[in-house]
């Protein structure tokens, strides 16, 4: 009779037993891959939720991480971004590996999936991205938040709406490519080039005629001894969700300013060049070309070890063409450039301002602002002679090409502010004059362009250039004194005959000490 209890006491221990086992094997401690799964997870929600208010990261099923050597090989199926107001956007599976490789160092590959869809508020699929191959690398700081190195690229893009009925494809890309190589060669100083490269982009939006063509997009940058450190604490200080309300107007204080100022201050700046190039732009359609750029070339440049900086600039516009434009062909540039260089300009005195002397930028008003151009700026430039020299500025037509290059220096001492000389060469001027007197003609609105273009041909020295052509040649000269000559003739001469206007000399204004060390 006493059997049944005993039997069921020993079930019930055996029973209990298996459940504490149990028990233990689901709270065992994460594994270190899974350790850094989490904080790679919680790193990307965080940034998610600071870039959109209410925003998240959801995924389809549980993620899973287990490590291959030194490596931990990383699965994120179906990853989710859910915005606030319901929109999401959705990516297939999803493989990475991450491999430490010293510090805050890691090493990643990423296989990126074929396919990211997109919805609307509703939930609705709206748009979806295909592409074929693919794949991301490089190297991540967890101390600069930022990626040193990085390599990816995609191609066979294809954009298909889908809120359309049946779908429609809005455009397609043939591929992307993303380089960069930054190096710490010197403790905290990075250097290095950055590549981002797109080629034959078309875009046909449903409902509309028209489709937007570019055959390549290419930006490089080049960077020397830049502070990355400094740059990263300086963006994540001034970035957009610390400075911006909801309702995007600047709301940054004088304290934080002043913060962004010293750091900005201290920041080793190095050298830089970035260019800009865009090939082959046509929009319109499959009738008419409506516009179309055939090249447009822009290249930056700044040298902060060239003390106090030296900075260029240059533009390039070469085949433009526009339909339906009231400009007559003779008139209108199909050819552009301007490509300029600044020596001896302190920009990074000028940054910060803010920091040495609050009081007189604190205020927005247009007053205090002038006050502080008057007190604090332009002292900076007289200084150090600040140079601004116009290496080349072409525009040329159907008709006519006017070729210039000049320079002017800041002087404090003379009438203007500036002195300076500038050499300009103009050929087809009489055809101007030729098209303008026929519009005059015509009863169109001429006669003051067709004036205009008369007393430039009578200012102009007529000589025969390096090409064997007719040009006009102006010399220019901007003297101490503030006047002004055109091929030695004063244009006060002209002042009173309403064909043209002078500068007004300055005022000489109170202004701080320009002595004061910075």
């Amino acid at each position: 009779m006493m059997r049944w209890p005993f039997r069921l006491i020993i079930a019930g221990t055996a029973v209990t037993l298996l459940a504490a086992g149990a028990a233990r094997a689901e709270i065992r401690e994460p594994t270190p891959a899974e350790n850094l799964l989490r904080e790679i997870l919680e790193y990307i929600s965080e940034k998610i939720s600071k870039a959109e208010v209410g925003a998240r990261l959801e995924m389809g099923a549980a993620t899973s991480a287990s490590a291959v050597g030194e490596s931990v090989k990383m699965k994120f199926p179906a990853p989710r971004i859910v915005s606030a107001d319901g929109s999401w956007l959705l990516s297939e599976d999803t493989a990475a590996r991450v491999t430490p490789i010293g510090g805050e160092a890691f090493e990643f590959s990423v296989d990126l999936p074929h396919t990211l869809s997109l919805s609307d508020g509703t939930g609705q699929p709206e748009e979806r991205i295909n592409w074929q191959g693919g794949a991301l690398s490089g190297v991540w700081r967890a101390d600069l938040e930022t990626f040193p190195v990085f390599h990816g690229n995609i191609h066979d893009v294809v954009l298909t709406d889908r809120s359309q009925t049946p779908e429609h494809e809005d455009g397609t890309i043939e591929t992307i490519t993303i380089d960069q190589d930054l190096g710490e060669l010197t403790p905290g100083l990075w250097s290095g080039p950055s590549v981002f490269k797109m080629t034959n982009l078309e875009v046909h939006p449903a409902g509309e005629a028209e489709t937007l063509s570019i055959e390549q997009l290419l930006l490089t940058n080049d960077a020397r001894d830049f502070d990355l450190p400094a740059w990263q604490a300086l963006s994540t200080m001034m970035g957009a969700e610390q400075i911006l309300t909801e309702e995007g107007e600047f709301s940054a204080d004088d304290q934080q300013i002043g913060q962004a100022a010293k750091i900005f201050a201290a920041m080793h700046a190095g050298a830089e060049k970035a260019a800009f190039t865009l090939t082959g732009l046509r929009f319109g359609t499959q009738l008419e070309n409506q516009f179309s750029l055939q090249k447009m070339t822009l290249d930056m440049g700044y040298d902060n070890d060239a003390q106090p900086g030296e900075y260029s600039f240059a533009l390039t516009l070469s085949g433009l063409e526009q339909a339906e434009i009231d400009v007559p062909p003779e008139f209108y540039p199909h050819f552009a450039a301007l490509k300029l260089h600044v020596e001896r300009l302190p920009m990074r005195q000028i940054l910060t301002i803010p920091l040495r002397e609050p009081a007189p930028v604190a205020d927005s008003e247009a007053g205090q602002y002038g006050d502080a151009l008057q007190q604090f700026l332009l002292p900076l430039i007289y200084a150090n002679r600040t140079v601004v020299e116009f290496e080349d500025i072409t525009l040329r037509s159907a008709a006519t090409t006017l070729m210039a290059r000049g320079r002017i220096t800041a002087e404090e001492t003379s009438a203007l502010g500036v002195v300076g000389s500038a050499e300009i060469e103009v050929t087809g001027l009489d055809n101007l004059i030729a098209e303008a007197a026929r519009q005059a003609e015509n009863g169109e609105d001429a006669p003051e362009l067709l004036a205009m273009l008369t007393l430039a041909k009578g200012l102009g020295r007529p000589e025969i250039n390096a090409e064997g052509e007719l040009a006009y040649m102006f010399d220019i000269l901007l003297s101490p004194i503030g006047e002004i000559t055109i091929n030695e003739i004063p244009l006060d001469l002209l002042r009173d005959s309403g064909l043209t206007s002078l500068p007004t000399p300055r005022k000489q204004l109170a202004r701080a000490s320009i002595h004061k060390k910075f």
